[in-house]
């Protein structure tokens, strides 16, 4: 399953490399970076093997705890969700 965050800023002491470092150490065996951007981070999250509502309550409880901007959106089968909803 693809999921994409969408976000317009980057919390303070944040930069892209380090959010990405931090998404895959978190995820693990749970799902990997697939590419990325200025405004964006585009992540894979389908295993046979592995719930992909593991890696996304994963994502989710990341960026909240980062404090993420409440404009921040995760991406899913095309439906952007606010990751405070």
């Amino acid at each position: 399953m693809e999921l994409i965050i969408h976000f317009n800023t980057l919390p303070d002491g944040l930069n892209l490399d380090l959010v990405r470092d931090d998404l895959a150490g978190l995820l693990e065996d749970d799902g990997w970076i697939t590419g990325s951007g200025s405004n964006y981070l585009e992540l894979e999250l389908e295993d046979e093997k592995v719930n992909p509502k593991y890696g996304i309550l994963t994502v989710k409880g990341y960026l909240q705890k980062a404090k993420f901007a409440p404009d921040t959106t995760i991406e899913l089968a095309g439906t952007p969700v606010g990751i405070y909803e």
